[in-house]
């Protein structure tokens, strides 16, 4: 009685062994995630596992954890990666054409046999800007309807439905939308850069952003040939605006020479106007010498903000800071991103050690001709700040070097 008893035991105990170790193989089966996401929280499914896994893709438990994101493996579900042909398409009714709202409100018509519906919206560079699954049971009637909170940016917008169950998938096709929330014509552009003399032949160019304006164009002419266009382009403000300011580079390639260029604003109600031209001169020679300005001798932060004079012509500075045995710094800046006037400066995420090291650093500029010249080096060296309430405060005596 003895010897059945724990015959049936280690029977048991195998059994369960056997199904622990099915699960892990089902759960490892392709675990790659599902391109379209997934309904939060599906259960649907549940009661169509299939010993069958063949095609099937399952999230791992870190993947649904996500949002969206489908159930793990675990909970029995066979889900389908593929687009299902017995599926149906959503139909799409509106919104279309041009809107004076950011905040649209998007009509399908319903599929039977759809569990899930996921609502994309893309602005004209193809970046998703809103995306949102549905219970096919928030939707009673034949019409589906909803007005996200999210509220879009004037501009072009292509928006699509999929509809979703347990054998896949189906994409509506797409229906495009302008917001226009302005009552008025844009105004007129406001040119930053480039003008004077540059360095490189194929600047970007700069401008302040208009208000309600949905695309920017573009134009550059020979400034003693202007009723030739060497290039006009148009772009939309999804493309160029970072912050208040639009910013592009063409890559004209330009040979050295006298040029002007302008911006022309447009949104929905039509053509803005061109803004005042803005000239710059391209010299394809390399850039001036800088000269270091600080830090120099003596200093109390082991964090220094390094300042020089700016270079004509420059478009790139390189910085070099070296001790007595090795280099600690060898960064290359960008002109526009650390002049401001006639001098530049930059900070560096290095801190530097307090213990009586002696540093030198220089800097040179480059452009599209070439490097200029290295300036002399300047000396500094960080020493600890006195603190109140220390023993001693140590003095030290500048040393010329």
């Amino acid at each position: 009685m003895i010897k059945r008893e724990s015959l049936q035991k280690k029977v048991a105990i195998a059994v369960v062994a056997g199904m622990l170790m099915l699960l892990l193989a089902v759960s490892s089966v392709a675990q790659a995630p599902l391109d379209i996401g997934g309904p939060e929280n599906c259960t649907d499914c549940s009661a169509n596992a299939s010993a069958d896994l063949i095609g099937v893709s399952f999230l791992t438990e870190a993947e649904a954890s996500g949002s969206p994101g489908l159930e793990n493996a675990a909970l029995g579900m066979n889900l389908s990666n593929a687009p299902s042909q017995d599926l149906e398409a959503p139909v799409l009714v509106s919104p279309s054409g041009i809107l004076n709202t950011g905040k649209p409100t998007y009509v399908w018509n319903s599929v039977d046999s759809c569990l899930y519906y996921c609502l994309e919206v893309r602005n004209s560079v193809e970046d998703v800007v809103l995306k949102q699954w549905y219970d096919t049971s928030d939707f009673p009637s034949s019409t589906c309807s909803v007005t996200p909170s999210e509220s879009l940016d004037p501009g072009d917008y292509t928006w699509s439905v999929l509809c979703w169950d347990c054998s896949g998938h189906q994409w509506s096709s797409e229906m495009a939308f302008t917001v226009c929330t302005s009552s008025s014509f844009p105004g007129k552009a406001t040119l930053v850069s480039p003008k004077g003399t540059i360095g490189s032949k194929n600047p970007t160019f700069v401008w302040n952003a208009v208000p309600g304006c949905t695309q920017y164009c573009l134009r550059v002419v020979d400034a003693h040939y202007q009723s030739v266009t060497l290039f006009e382009e148009c772009y939309d403000t999804q493309e160029v605006l970072s912050d208040q300011r639009c910013s592009v580079t063409p890559g004209l390639e330009l040979d050295p020479g006298n040029y002007r260029w302008w911006i022309k604003t447009i949104n929905c109600k039509g053509d803005g106007p061109w803004s005042n031209y803005m000239s710059f001169r391209y010299q394809d020679r390399p850039p001036g010498r800088s000269t270091p300005i600080s830090p120099k001798g003596l200093i109390t932060t082991s964090t220094p903000t390094f300042t020089w004079t700016a270079a004509s012509l420059a478009t790139e500075y390189h910085l070099q800071v070296d001790n007595d045995t090795e280099n600690v710094v060898d960064e290359w800046f960008d002109a526009d991103d650390v002049t401001k006037g006639f001098r530049c400066s930059a900070f560096l995420p290095l801190t530097l050690p307090d213990d009586d090291i002696v540093y030198y650093w220089r800097i040179q500029a480059s452009n599209d001709a070439g490097e200029g010249s290295w300036s002399s080096y300047r000396y500094f060296e960080t020493i600890c700040p006195f603190k109140p309430g220390s023993a001693n405060k140590t003095t030290r005596m500048k040393v010329n070097r």
